[in-house]
């Protein structure tokens, strides 16, 4: 059996174990249920005809118990193993830096389920430069531009037959000037791929690392 076999014969376990917990809380008991028409006489007690109804235990409580406790001798064997296991399985994984790296089955799952997460939710959380902005200045990371909001002012008046007339007039103009630090879209994107690979390639590595056998308990 390898460490990938055991892995999934863990949630195979976990699955059963829940099957036989349920059948478990069956075991307790069997049901009869019918209406009479009195509790006292000869007929006390009697079904009437078409309402009796009675429910069978499928498995017995020791039955179930038993059952739930071979389970968990497999599931408790199992889990020592792949402990045992993981801090020898190794494999092979380039990280983000061009290194490659030899890593145990632990530190690899820790990348994966832990590391690369927060990595890919830091790179989509930088900010994005403004685009289709009129630029005026820039530097190697920053640039500069204006947005230009016209204030106007409404102006009615009436002419010679009475007529509302409506003028409107230009009173100035609100400026606002922003120095944008934000990523372009396309390094952004590069940087989301440079972690969407790494990904993978953590996930090749575990996938080779769970083709290690399991050892065996002392």
């Amino acid at each position: 059996m390898t460490l990938g076999d055991a892995f999934d014969r863990r949630k195979k376990l976990a699955s059963d174990l829940q099957t036989w917990i349920d059948r478990l809380g069956l075991a307790g008991t069997e049901r009869r249920s019918y209406r009479t028409s009195a509790l006292e006489g000869d007929g006390a007690y009697r079904p009437e005809p078409g309402t009796e109804k009675a429910t069978a235990r499928p498995y017995t409580v020791p039955e179930c118990r038993e059952r739930i406790a071979a389970i968990l001798a497999e599931d408790e064997e199992l889990a020592l193993r792949i402990s045992r296991t993981g801090q020898r399985a190794r494999a092979e994984v380039e990280d983000l830096d061009g290194r490659v790296r030899t890593l145990t089955v632990p530190e690899l799952l820790v990348l994966q389920d832990d590391v690369i997460p927060k990595l890919e939710r830091a790179a989509r959380a930088a900010p994005l430069r403004a685009d289709d902005v009129g630029v005026y200045d820039s530097g190697d990371d920053w640039i500069r531009y204006r947005t230009v909001t016209t204030v106007e002012r409404k102006r009615e008046s009436f002419g010679d037959k009475g007529l509302r007339i409506e003028e409107t007039e230009v009173e100035g103009y609100d400026v606002a000037e922003v120095t944008d630090y934000g990523l372009p879209r396309r390094r952004r994107w590069d940087e989301i791929d440079r972690i969407a690979e790494f990904a993978h390639r953590v996930k090749q590595a575990i996938n080779r690392a769970n083709r290690t056998d399991l050892v065996e308990l002392d």
